[in-house]
């Protein structure tokens, strides 16, 4: 197996993907190495694969599967192995689905940001709340990007397209939940920290990377909602505001066709997953108006 990683890593290197995404699938080549690097290549079983995926937890374990199977289909292709044993291995259990974000909590969050030292926490809830944009496309905001009273976002998540979809935000958007447009958020971002070409940056002006996004959110809510919030698998993400802001602006009146098109989605059906709320209404009771 440790071999042929080796020429696995190649290949897929080879493939043209994104910086980040390569990070991710050597981490999971790494659990291979470390979990499988010593057996056989043609020898391994799918029981095997099954035990060696237990001791992860059930996020990587199917990282780790999805990367075992590919690895084993380029063997195939390769004459290196004869089966591919992880494609008769089922994917772990889900522990259940991350709880979605409530306005009062990201209320709470941004009100703490705001006397915070790192300004820029601020700047971020804000900005993903008006925007409903991924982490990846809020770190490389630039104000650049804002032309002829729009700003402009080509999303990084391609979907195996060429081009991610290319969204314009009016900067006279306005928000209610923040009382805020656009425009007036972009305004927060020019003051809080030396200048610089991008949104969202550090004290000295410098990017943020990504990962800092993740941490500085994941610190915020801890600290507001308290550590026995959620169970380990249930806390909100940063990704999570990307819902909020989808359900905000429905709940001000904002059409679904509108916020598919905010949310840079090809199909309405991948909007109204983030439009689901995940159980946070079940215990409120709808009216049924009276006909006339």
């Amino acid at each position: 197996m440790s071999a042929w990683l080796t020429t696995f890593r190649k290949i897929v290197t080879e493939r043209g993907y994104k910086a980040q995404t390569l990070r991710n699938r050597a981490g999971a080549q790494k659990h291979i190495e470390s979990l499988l690097g010593g057996f056989l290549l043609r020898a391994v079983k799918p029981f095997q694969i099954t035990t060696a995926l237990k001791t992860l937890s059930p996020h990587t374990a199917g990282r780790v599967l999805f990367e075992l199977r590919d690895l084993y289909q380029e063997a195939i292709n390769n004459a290196e192995a004869d089966a591919n044993p992880a494609s008769h291995v089922k994917p772990p259990a889900s522990p259940g689905l991350r709880k979605r974000l409530t306005l009062e909590v990201w209320q709470s969050m941004l009100k703490r940001a705001a006397v915070g030292p790192q300004r820029w926490v601020y700047a971020m809830l804000l900005l993903g709340l008006a925007t409903g944009q991924r982490r990846a496309d809020l770190a490389k905001m630039k104000f650049s990007d804002v032309v002829d009273g729009s700003l402009r976002i080509e999303q990084q998540k391609k979907a195996r397209k060429k081009i991610g979809a290319r969204v314009a935000i009016p900067l006279s958007l306005r928000l209610e939940a923040i009382g805020m447009t656009l425009g007036d958020v972009i305004e927060v971002c020019k003051d809080i920290g030396k200048p610089g070409e991008y949104l969202l940056r550090q004290a000295n002006g410098r990017r943020i990377e990504m990962s800092s996004l993740t941490s500085r959110f994941h610190e915020c809510i801890l600290a507001v909602c308290g550590a026995d919030t959620y169970r380990k698998y249930e806390w909100p993400s940063l990704h999570e505001v990307r819902s909020l802001s989808a359900r905000t602006y429905i709940a001000e009146g904002m059409s679904p066709a509108t916020v598919q098109k905010l949310l840079g989605h090809k199909h309405a059906e991948m909007t109204q997953l983030y439009l689901d709320d995940r159980g946070l209404t079940d215990a409120e009771w709808t009216k049924v108006e009276a006909a006339e």
